[in-house]
């Protein structure tokens, strides 16, 4: 009776390591730390509104940025101001102490806008700098500069070299992520004002917790102006890839759902997120 005791418990035992090592085999990946992927989405959604925002602006007059004196602001949020200084070849765009616009989105401060001619025209530049000016409590520095590198009327479509020199972009609690970026940006026109965006490029930069970090786009992105504006503020697709403390991890936001989900992939592992 003890030997018969004795060899159930030898067996328990090893269908117990057995086990244990099945169950270890099986284990997910262990996740990196993903605060660099979910800083920069916070601040491409920072930088897109910035753009619907100069496109609105210039599409008063068919995306020219020859605008009409009477421009209203009111289309951007209530209580905005828009002035424009044909001579000097200036628009300035002031939520003074913050307005909220339709689509729930709150700005303060100034956007000013200096270009060269009609963003239509080949050559055409577009330079954007700030004065205390924030998206929903993100304060937005540096200099963004819009290229026209050609426009094809027959397609709709303008390609814009865009860059972001001495970017940065301040949470409320004072912490701040630094970038510089170089991307090039294919507008599609539709009607009514409607447009979409199919973005390529790389971007570097210092994350909040101070680690340096490069991101490239292995698909190009793709916003729409209706998508933006209904408070989706991600790409409706593409791939962003990232590299930092030595891992590639991957953003992969899907196949043309105007919805905040995507899928981040790491090192043997992956994990769907909602990004807002």
């Amino acid at each position: 009776m003890k030997k018969t005791l004795n060899s159930t418990i030898l067996f328990l035992m090893i269908f117990g390591i057995i086990l244990v090592s099945s169950c270890d085999s099986n284990d997910e990946a262990p996740v990196p730390n993903l605060a660099v992927v979910n800083e920069d989405a916070e601040v491409n959604v920072a930088f897109e509104d910035l753009d619907n925002l100069t496109l609105s602006v210039l599409s008063t007059s068919g995306l020219s940025a020859r605008t009409n004196v009477n421009i209203s602001g009111s289309k951007i949020c209530e209580g905005a101001i828009i002035t424009l200084d044909e001579s000097a070849k200036k628009i300035k765009v002031d939520f003074g102490d913050g307005c909220t616009s339709t689509n729930g989105v709150m700005r303060k401060g100034i956007v000013n806008l200096a270009y060269t001619g009609n963003l239509l025209i080949t050559g055409a530049k577009i330079t954007t700098t700030f004065e205390d000016y924030e998206v929903n409590g993100h304060m937005i520095e540096g200099t963004r500069t819009l290229t026209n590198k050609g426009a094809s009327l027959e397609n709709g479509t303008i390609t814009l070299e865009v860059t972001i020199e001495n970017g940065k972009v301040t949470w409320p609690d004072n912490t701040f992520v630094t970038l510089v970026s170089d991307q090039e940006r294919i507008i599609k026109l539709g009607t009514q004002g409607e447009y979409e965006a199919s973005i390529t490029g790389t971007a570097s930069g210092t994350s909040r917790e101070g680690l340096n970090y490069t991101t490239s786009v292995t698909d190009a992105l793709v916003y729409t102006k209706s998508c933006i504006e209904s408070g989706v503020k991600i790409p409706n697709s593409g791939i962003l890839a990232f590299q930092y403390s030595g891992i590639e991890v991957t953003v992969d936001y899907g196949d043309g759902a105007c919805d905040k989900m995507a899928t981040i992939f790491y090192p043997n592992g992956s994990k769907p997120v909602t990004l807002d």
